[in-house]
C-alpha cells in the first residue's frame, strides 16, 4: 500500500519495465547471447541454475499456498500487471529467479562491477514487484535470499565438477530424479514449465557435449546470426506450441500442465541441444 501511494505515470511505467526484465523473453535473449556467443560453459551453468530455482520456486509456491497482496486486500492493492501474477505470492518468482540469473553471473565472472549491478537491479526487481501490487515484502526478502543462495550452492559444485562430464551430467539426471514426484503432487501450471525448462536444459546441454561440441571461435556477424536466428526460434516454439495445445486443453487442466512441461522442454532443449546443430552443419 505504501508503494502504491507513490503511483505515477513515469514508475508504472518504469517498474512495468524492470519487472520486464525478469520474464522469459528476456531469459530467452540473453541466454542466447551467453550460451551461443560468449561463453558456453557460463551459458550452461546459468541456464542449468535458473531452471532449478524456479523448479524450486513453485515448489514452495505451492506448498506454502499464500495469496498475492490484491487478493488479499482487493479493495486497497490494484494489480498492475496481472499477466505476471497468475500464481501463489510467497516467493517472488521474478525475484528468485533474476537473483539467481544475474549472482550465478557475478559468482562465475568474480567481477566486482557484477556484484554492483546484479545488487541494484535485485534490488529494483524486489521493489518493482511491491509496487506492482503482486508481493508482499517477506515474498521478494527470501526470494532474493533464495535464488542467491541456490546461485551460490550451484556455482561450488558446478565449478568443481565441470572438467569431469560424467559426473557433472550424472548430477543433474539426480536432481531430476529428486524432484521428479512432485509431478503428482503440485497443480500448478507454472511447475511443469520450470521442471519442463529443466529437463531441456539437461539433456540439451548432454546432446550438445557427446555429438555436436560447436564452436565459439566464429566471426561477429555469424554470433548476431546465431542470436537472431535461435531467438526467432525460441520464441516460436514458445508463441506456436501456445496456440496449438490451446486448441486441445483448457488452461488450469491436467493435460494442459503435461503439454506446457513439453512445450518448455522443447524450447530449452532445442535451444541447447538442436539448435547449436546448425552452426557446424551450416558453418556459422
Amino acid at each position: 500500500m505504501f508503494m502504491q501511494e507513490l503511483r505515477n505515470g513515469f514508475f508504472d511505467f518504469f517498474f512495468s519495465f524492470i519487472s520486464f526484465l525478469g520474464e522469459e523473453y528476456v531469459y530467452i535473449l540473453l541466454f542466447g547471447i551467453i550460451y551461443y556467443t560468449y561463453d558456453k560453459k557460463m551459458g550452461e551453468f546459468m541456464a542449468i541454475t535458473l531452471g532449478l530455482s524456479a523448479t524450486v520456486n513453485t515448489i514452495i509456491k505451492n506448498i506454502v499456498g499464500a495469496p498475492r497482496p490484491f487478493q488479499k486486500y482487493p479493495e486497497l492493492v490494484e494489480n498492475l500487471r496481472p499477466e505476471t501474477s497468475l500464481g501463489k505470492s510467497f516467493p517472488s518468482g521474478h525475484t528468485q529467479n533474476f537473483s539467481t540469473v544475474l549472482f550465478s553471473g557475478f559468482f562465475y565472472t568474480k567481477k566486482k562491477v557484477m556484484f554492483y549491478v546484479s545488487s541494484v537491479l535485485v534490488l529494483l526487481m524486489m521493489l518493482s514487484r511491491m509496487y506492482l501490487g503482486v508481493h508482499f515484502l517477506e515474498d521478494v526478502v527470501v526470494a532474493a535470499i533464495l535464488g542467491i543462495s541456490i546461485a551460490y550452492g550451484a556455482f561450488l559444485v558446478f565449478n568443481k565438477l565441470f572438467d569431469d562430464t560424467a559426473k557433472l551430467h550424472r548430477l543433474y539426471v539426480i536432481i531430476l530424479i529428486v524432484i521428479f514426484p512432485f509431478l503428482f503432487f503440485i497443480n500448478g501450471e507454472d511447475f511443469f514449465k520450470s521442471y519442463g525448462l529443466l529437463i531441456g536444459f539437461v539433456f540439451g546441454i548432454m546432446i550438445e557435449k557427446k555429438y555436436i561440441n560447436f564452436d565459439m571461435n566464429v566471426k561477429v556477424i555469424h554470433k548476431v546470426l546465431r542470436v537472431v536466428l535461435g531467438l526467432i526460434i525460441m520464441v516460436g516454439i514458445q508463441q506456436g506450441f501456445k496456440i496449438l495445445f490451446g486448441i486441445f486443453a483448457d488452461e488450469g487442466t491436467t493435460l494442459m500442465n503435461i503439454l506446457n512441461l513439453f512445450r518448455y522442454f522443447l524450447i530449452s532443449f532445442v535451444g541447447f541441444g538442436i539448435y547449436p546443430f546448425l552452426f557446424k552443419k551450416f558453418k556459422f
